[in-house]
């Protein structure tokens, strides 16, 4: 299921039109929206003006939490609000410019319900996104979440000292660094055991469970005993149901996880304050909107990874959007 909640019904109805064939659930407050959230990987925000508040309310609802679910933004094109969105850019926050959405919308909903099939992958890319880690944490991350070749293909490690020597270093450093670095509240053998299950579970309807534990280097009784203990369902109940993996995993995680920091925008530089080496910036920055300052901060904000902005925006679109006001 997707939530959905627009401002405006024409927006609304142009977005149910473009999902007519997805799970979608409209709501029709903002308090509604939220409660649905909680229930779902994706909600779909259309904002007609999109105003730093709606921003700050939008972060309120989708920032809290590691595993929590992903938000779309589907608002007009102005400058305006590129400044405001591209502060809350990040991999659970995306935008889709209202003017794009036939062609945009569909496919950003596709990748960010591969990401939610894999919570433990989403997770993963959200701590690397969101911390500053030492080298040897972002590896174990990297590892364990199976994010980078030639781990994404093979099973995670299924102890801590198979862990550190894929990532070569001595067991007592990397659980020293863990401790200091990670944001989770647990113990590196806990997550272990959560990625084992899940990707035992994701290659179930493939392949019998001894040949999978086989594979992973361990017993059949030690994936059985990993569903029970951390997911509370047996094998047969978590292959009927891969579904209850991912909620079990995502309600753990929200235990496990620090407390998340205030989210904070920060506030545009003052005009009269300039940074050094960057006066071209800022005059961008500073230009009435139009074509070309939209195009101007429209590349620089696609220069950053995972940016909802899109390098293949053409002149004729940025020219159409430049009206759209605050």
């Amino acid at each position: 299921m997707i939530a959905l909640y627009c401002d405006r019904r024409d927006l609304r109805d142009r977005i149910e039109r473009l999902l007519a064939d997805t799970a979608l659930h409209s709501t029709r407050s903002r308090e509604e929206f939220q409660e649905a959230v909680a229930a779902t990987d994706v909600g779909i925000a259309g904002m007609r003006r999109c105003l730093e508040s709606d921003v700050a309310w939008l972060r309120s609802v989708f920032s809290q939490g590691l595993a929590r679910p992903s938000c779309i933004v589907v608002t007009p094109l102005s400058l305006a609000r590129l400044q405001r969105l591209r502060a809350a850019e990040s991999p659970r926050f995306h935008v889709v410019w209202a003017e794009e959405a036939y062609d945009r919308l569909r496919p950003a909903l596709s990748r960010l319900n591969v990401w939610h099939r894999d919570p433990l992958r989403l997770l993963g890319r959200r701590i690397l996104w969101t911390e500053s880690l030492h080298w040897s944490t972002v590896r174990a991350v990297e590892r364990i979440c199976r994010l980078s070749d030639p781990w994404r293909s093979s099973p995670p490690p299924k102890s801590v000292g198979d862990l550190t020597r894929d990532i070569d270093l001595p067991a007592e450093t990397f659980r020293r660094y863990w401790r200091e670095n990670m944001p989770l509240r647990c113990r590196p053998k806990q997550l272990l055991s959560w990625a084992l299950l899940i990707w035992a579970v994701r290659q179930r309807p493939k392949v019998r469970w001894e040949a999978i534990a086989a594979q992973a280097g361990v017993r059949r009784r030690t994936l059985e005993r990993h569903s029970v203990r951390l997911a509370r369902c047996t094998l047969s109940a978590a292959s009927r149901d891969p579904g209850l993996i991912r909620r079990r995993f995502r309600a753990w995680v929200a235990q496990v996880a620090e407390v998340s920091r205030p989210v904070v925008v920060p506030p545009l530089p003052p005009a009269t304050r300039r940074p050094r080496d960057a006066h071209v910036i800022q005059r961008q920055w500073d230009s009435p909107v139009g074509p070309a300052g939209i195009a101007a901060a429209t590349r620089l904000w696609s220069a950053v990874p995972g940016s909802p902005g899109h390098r293949d925006m053409s002149m004729e679109f940025v020219a159409q959007a430049s009206g759209g006001g605050q």
